[in-house]
């Protein structure tokens, strides 16, 4: 107001003085008449209504408290005194209550004291009625949940009754505790009331559900359970929602009930506030009628005083902004200016006074303006020249990178910059690579492109797709920063400039730059920003250029010091580092080794499966070397499946065979070629600096004669070399003569051995075995020159003196009236492939005038995948002569099945390998019983071979093997001795079948109190007992009799309990597993029993009456089992 009164001049500010004065005095008088009557009519208010208003509150709200009493004792003695007499105890007198709170309400709108009073007992009223409602419908659902003998908890009751009822008539167990445990779950939410008591009867109600399923109860029976099960689930769903709907009535009229309790105290202190005020305002009216005469003429003199002070200070006022002005521009305050006013007086001052410093100010601007682009273009430069030393000095690209975005902000005085490629990808992305500033996370979320998309474009893909430098000058307002303007303007960049690298062929990526000042970049600095672009680029492609020209020179340096294979050291690399392993060695007063390696049946693998799949071996053989070894090791292929390694800073001899035998091991990983696994082995020959040489060239040469005396032996394992080797080369060569002779000198002789039916016990043929009975050394085993056969090529003729000798034995003993089974020959590589051999078997076969069913051949499965296509052809030759065809070592080889029924063969042989672990291996087992299933599936009979004890002999026997062969039931007989067994008609005797009626248990313990305490405790109960003092003769027990449980011992010295039971599982998984175990090993044993590796386990020391129950539970389990794998389906 004061400054209103300043834009009035001298004159009209004394008018207005004078005219407020005389209304003043006017206005006093009117007040003083007003107030006496007012004071009149608040008495009379007072008496009529405000006091009568107070009474009715008070009476309202304790009518009201005592409804809130009788709710709350109806809802605590519902549940005592049943639901009918609560509710006529205390509902009507609620109802009584809030009856009276309503009149009381209604008289209150009716006297119409107040419209804020009326609209209070209104609200009151309605309130009322909402919290009548809910209470009298909370009552209504507590009479539908009722108690023990009404209502929904007499209907669950009743449907349990009758589920327990039907349940007691033999039903399982299992059955009566879901009951319960569902009873339990419906009482505690009947006390508690809490969510997770309706889950838990939800789930004990579905798990009882399928218990009922899976019990096996008669059909009507269990339909009738799921019925009742399913009402009784549905009835106390119904319970549920009845709790959920009283509640929410709860809560509703509790709701109201907090509305009108605040509202009636608010009714009581509006009247008494009314009231009060009433006679406050009689009084306060007597006292201003009082002063009111004297206020008026105090004010009056007052008012002449301050129009007389308000014109003396809008005169100073005036003088001292004039002042402050010109002080303030003395100052350099240019943009100071004085305000217009209404006093013509001084505007004509105030106008000449603002136009002399706007001119001033003007001039100022243009000056700063000058000086902030000098300033600009010298950062700029200065930027620019540190730019220029980083071009110089980088050793790489991202370093130039990094160095470039950094001088960019740190020099240049920008926000944040940011290098980015252009990629040749699917969404022709552009790829931050470098980056300055504290923004990195707005970079990474750019996701621009330079494609065809205009909007994720941005100002990087623009200058990147049309060649050009795009500025943005005014962030908030540009359309190309549409999609990141809002984050661009929340990080303070208010401008910003992306910059193309230009490369020869065009763009390589792009510069982009962003400042906290709009307009930031003008003209001149633009240029200069692209130079340093275009200098950016140049030394890009300068780094890339010297990084590849490296690449290609080290390329050819490696292609030259390495395999293209395997990438390892070639020969004339491995020489050189051998050579400085030597030099080092002795100098340190060390040892060195070289340890050579040739791969065993590479040959096969690259002739059957592909020099690629050669190839790939070759690399697997590499890695797992490297892998083996120290860092400090030399790894290399010399040549086909040939490597070497040297081995620098040995301490003695023996430190070298843990490393060898480490190599062997990490060779003969399986590796999956062509969808087969392979597994491949070698033969190692190790020599040592200096006892063996001291030079690369004499340590290679005797590493490679001990590395050949390994595989003579049959390969997969190593031999240092010693200077006997010498001799025994010679040896070999001598034997190599002497075997020459040996079919000349009629030193070679065949055995027998005899191959049974494991159905009848009789002998249904027999396998010929060569022996060499030389005259000096006696018998030759067969390893010793079999493999010097092989690789002399002197198999070849004698396999065919071997075809020949059998004929004539098989006519010997046709013609001394014996009934001859088939007679089994083994054929070699050389043999199957030796292009005459239908025609010397025809020939033999003819010469002896005996028929070719007479004979059998048996082929290695290796054989025949060295050439899948030829094989097929030369067994359907042999066929056609009437020759039974066996295939021998059937699994140890890459035989596909796609291609075995391709052949036309008569038996699979089972190898002794997978033989002789079979009843404590579980792989083992797998593979025999995958090999008889697979036999029989293709019409085949299956033999096994070198079965040595009766649990070998009984496992294969139980699990469907037709044949077997080995030191069980003979050895290779001499002929005479065969001829015997001929004559004899012997029949092999075998152990009677397993009887599979009595209840057979298991004991293994290494501890013989244990086995005597359990045995004498468990025989009460008419087990046939069976004990084994260790794993390995619980596996012959398990091989031999037919075992339902197994009661083992946690810790055993070579094998624990569990591994036990674990392997036990995999091969007689229908057995019961018990283990007994210290506290000590709950872990191991808890993880077996979530492997499914053992059924259960009880503690040591054990209570004898639960062992014994624990036991009896097994048996029934495991006769449970049975019956449901042989019911018919």
């Amino acid at each position: 107001m004061t400054t209103l009164f300043h834009r009035f001049g001298l004159r009209a500010k004394l008018a207005l003085g004078f005219v407020v004065l005389i209304g003043l005095m006017l206005t006093a008088g009117s007040i003083a008449l007003l107030s006496h009557r007012n004071s009149l009519g608040a008495v009379d208010r007072y008496l009529e209504g405000e006091h009568l208003v107070n009474e009715l509150a008070l009476k309202s709200s304790a009518a009201f408290g005592k409804a809130r009493r009788y709710e709350k004792e109806f809802l605590l003695k519902v549940k005592e005194f049943g639901y009918e007499e609560a509710r006529s105890r205390y509902a009507t007198l609620v109802r009584s209550q809030l009856a009276d709170v309503r009149a009381n309400m209604a008289e209150i709108r009716r006297l119409g004291v107040d419209p804020v009073l009326a609209e209070d007992a209104r609200a009151v009223e309605e309130t009322l009625v909402r919290y009548e409602t809910g209470f009298l419908e909370t009552v209504e659902l507590y009479g539908h949940l009722g108690r023990y003998n009404s209502g929904l908890e007499a209907r669950l009751r009743a449907r349990a009754h009758r589920i327990e009822a039907m349940l007691t008539e033999g039903a399982p167990l299992l059955l009566m505790t879901g009951l319960l445990t569902m009873r339990r779950a419906e009482k505690d939410f009947i006390m508690r009331g809490r969510q997770q008591d309706i889950e838990a009867f939800e789930r004990t109600a579905e798990d009882f559900r399928r218990a009922v399923a899976r019990a096996g109860l008669p059909a009507r029976r269990e339909g009738e359970l799921l019925r009742l099960a399913g009402e009784y689930r549905g009835i106390f769903g119904e319970y549920v929602a009845t709790t959920v709907a009283i509640e929410a009535a709860t809560l509703a009229y509790l709701e109201a009930a907090h509305t009108v309790e605040p509202r009636l105290g608010r009714l009581y202190a509006t009247a008494e506030r009314a009231a009060s005020l009433t006679l406050h305002a009689a009084h306060e009216v007597n006292q201003v009628t009082t002063w009111v005469v004297t206020t008026a003429g105090l004010a009056a003199i007052l008012l002449a005083l301050m129009v007389g002070m308000f014109v003396v200070r809008s005169v100073s006022r005036s003088v001292r902004e004039l002042v402050s002005f010109a002080g303030r521009l003395a100052e350099g305050d240019l943009g100071a200016r004085l305000p217009q006013g209404n006093d013509r007086d001084f505007d004509v001052v105030v106008d000449a006074l603002n136009r002399g410093a706007g001119a001033l100010q003007e001039a100022q601007r243009r000056d700063m303006e000058r000086t902030a682009e000098l300033g600009r273009l010298n950062r700029t430069l200065r930027m620019l020249s540190q730019c220029n030393e980083a071009l110089v000095h980088a050793a790489s690209e991202q370093e130039l990178l990094d160095a470039i975005c950094r001088r960019i902000v740190e020099v240049g005085g920008h926000r944040m910059t940011w290098v980015g490629f252009a990629r040749e990808d699917e969404d022709r992305s552009v790829e931050p690579v470098a980056h300055a500033g504290s923004d990195r996370d707005y970079v990474d979320a750019l996701h621009i492109t330079w494609g065809d998309d205009r909007i994720r474009r941005g100002m990087g893909g623009t200058a990147i797709l049309e060649n050009r430098a795009v500025v943005v000058r005014q962030i908030a307002e540009d359309p190309i920063f549409e999609p990141w303007r809002e984050e661009a303007l929340r990080r303070g960049f208010a401008s910003c400039i992306s910059l193309p690298l230009r490369g020869r062929d065009g763009c390589i990526g792009c510069l982009s730059i962003y400042a906290e000042d709009p307009d930031a970049f003008d003209e001149q600095e633009v240029k200069l920003l692209q130079e340093l672009a275009d200098d950016l680029a140049y030394g890009i492609l300068s780094l890339r250029e010297a990084r590849e020209r490296e690449r290609v020179e080290q390329a050819l340096d490696y292609q030259s010091n390495h395999d293209t294979v395997t990438g390892l050291a070639n020969r004339y690399l491995f020489l050189d580092r051998l050579g400085q392993t030597i030099v080092h060695a002795g100098r340190a007063n060390r040892q060195a080794a070289l340890l050579l390696f040739d791969l065993d049946r590479f040959k096969a693998v690259n002739d059957s499966l592909g020099h690629g799949a050669g190839d790939t071996l070759l690399r697997h053989v590499g890695k797992r070397l490297v892998a083996s070894l120290r860092e400090g090791d030399t790894v290399a292929r010399l040549s086909g499946d040939e490597f070497a390694v040297a081995l620098s800073d040995v301490a003695k001899p023996e430190d070298v065979a843990p490393i060898a035998r480490k190599l062997l091991t990490a060779i003969k990983a399986p590796l999956l070629l062509n969808e087969r696994e392979v597994r491949t082995s070698a033969s190692l020959g190790i020599s040592l600096f200096p006892r063996d040489g001291d030079n690369p060239e004499n340590l290679l040469q005797n590493a490679d004669a001990a590395m050949y005396s390994a595989k003579s032996l049959g390969g997969d394992s190593f031999h240092f070399y010693a200077p006997e080797m010498n001799e025994r080369m010679l040896a070999r060569f001598a034997l190599e003569a002497d075997l020459r002779r040996a079919v000349e000198r009629g030193e070679l002789l065949l055995h027998y051995q005899p191959k049974v039916n494991l159905a009848t016990g009789e002998p249904t043929g027999a396998e010929a075995l060569l022996r060499w009975r030389h005259p000096e050394r006696g018998l030759v085993p067969p390893g010793d020159f079999i493999s010097l056969a092989e690789e002399t090529g002197l198999i070849v003729q004698i396999g065919e003196w071997v075809i020949e000798a059998v004929c004539e034995q098989v006519r010997e003993w046709l013609d001394a009236g014996l009934a001859v089974p088939p007679v089994a020959l083994n054929l070699s590589a050389r043999q199957f492939h030796q292009q005459n051999l239908v025609a010397v078997i025809r020939q033999a076969l003819r010469l002896n005038q005996i028929e070719a069913k007479c004979l059998e051949l048996e082929i290695t499965e290796s054989i025949l995948m060295d050439n899948v296509e030829k094989a097929v052809t030369t067994l359907q030759e042999l066929k056609s002569v009437g020759l039974k065809i066996a295939l021998d070592d059937f699994g140890t080889g890459y035989s596909s099945l796609s291609y075995l029924k391709r052949f036309p063969i008569d038996h699979l042989k089972i190898d002794r390998a997978f033989v002789r672990d079979v009843t404590s291996e579980p792989d083992d087992a797998a593979i025999c019983l995958a090999v008889i299933g697979l036999a029989h599936n293709l019409k085949l009979k299956v033999v096994a071979e070198g079965v040595e004890t009766e649990a070998q002999m009984n496992y294969l026997r139980t699990h469907g093997c037709d044949e077997i062969q080995g030191f069980y039931f003979s050895r290779p007989l001499p002929a005479t001795e065969f001829a015997q067994l001929l004559t004899q008609h012997k029949v092999f005797a075998l152990p009677s079948p397993m009887a599979g009626e009595r209840k057979t248990l298991l004991l293994v313990d290494d501890e013989p109190n244990i086995l005597s305490a359990l045995k004498r405790l468990l025989r009460r109960d008419g087990y046939e007992i069976l004990a084994a003092g260790s794993a390995k003769e619980g596996f012959e027990l398990l091989a031999t009799h037919e075992v339902q449980v197994i009661l083992s011992d946690q810790r055993m010295p070579e094998m624990n309990g569990t591994e036990f039971l674990a392997r036990v599982r995999e091969i007689y998984p229908e057995t019961i597993r018990i283990v007994l175990s210290g506290y000590t090993d709950l872990d191991s044993v808890t993880e077996a029993i979530n492997r499914g590796s053992i059924y259960r386990f009880l503690t040591k020391p054990w209570d004898d009456d639960m062992l014994r129950q624990h036991v009896r539970e097994a048996f029934r389990h495991y006769g449970a089992a049975r019956r449901t794998l042989t019911e018919p389906v």
